[in-house]
């Protein structure tokens, strides 16, 4: 599969996601509500404040599916350079299948398992992995989430994500949105360290236009090359259909 051309990468990609886009359905036992999917350019493709696109350009894409019970799943892909020595991931795809509930006093908790796969890197290893995520929300306007995986990039070492959000809209359509977070990677890599973002984001026709700011404290080497983690702000287009 790594000689694949990229055309043929993504088409294997929706076809994962039309079968998990039914297996979510069929598990929530209910007709799906929503279904939605998006598609968005960006600049640099960031996570967790480190640039899973080598400073680059990444295409990305999503399907969504939610049911009446509120069960919801879905597929997301990008396009990423990472180079780890001489083994290069130019594709990740993931997989999400979780349950949220809506309590009347504003408050809302959702639970899900999110997996994490690079199809065709090149090399031996195995970066794939699987990350438990609980997330408590106020308002639409507040989360806490903390992330849990027992096997960050396939190295059998666990890791935890703890992260809180906010999001204010403003006149004009726009939005104003920020997070700030501390990944735990001591197991992998000795310590961990803080990301945080910020950015207005604002629909124009049928397009959704978003700047935003990313940066980090001190990365470890083993997680990313120091330049990858600098400040940078990225431009995201992106569109639902």
């Amino acid at each position: 599969m790594n000689d694949l051309p990229e055309w043929q990468r993504w088409f294997r990609c929706i076809l994962s996601s039309l079968s998990l886009l039914a297996l979510c359905t069929a598990a929530g036992n209910a007709r799906a509500q929503e279904f939605a999917v998006y598609a968005a350019l960006t600049t640099d493709y960031v996570y967790r404040g480190i640039s899973y696109s080598d400073e680059h350009a990444a295409a990305q894409l999503a399907i969504d599916v939610s049911g009446d019970a509120g069960f919801f799943g879905g597929v997301w892909a990008s396009t990423t350079d990472l180079t780890s020595g001489t083994r290069n991931r130019s594709l990740e795809v993931d997989y999400y299948f979780g349950y949220v509930r809506y309590f009347d006093n504003d408050w809302s908790t959702s639970l899900s398992v999110n997996r994490y796969t690079y199809p065709g890197g090149d090399g031996n290893v195995d970066y794939d992995y699987n990350e438990l995520a609980a997330v408590f929300g106020f308002d639409d306007r507040l989360w806490f989430e903390l992330d849990y995986t027992d096997s960050l990039f396939g190295h059998d070492e666990a890791a935890y994500n703890v992260e809180v959000s906010a999001s204010w809209p403003l006149p004009s359509l726009l939005t104003f949105s920020t997070s700030v977070g501390y990944y735990d990677v001591s197991e992998t890599a000795g310590n961990g360290y803080s990301h945080w973002q910020v950015g207005i984001s604002r629909p124009l026709a049928w397009l959704s236009v978003d700047l935003r700011y990313h940066d980090t404290s001190n990365v470890p080497a083993r997680i990313s090359p120091a330049h990858l983690a600098d400040s940078r702000i990225a431009l995201t287009l992106s569109a639902a259909f």
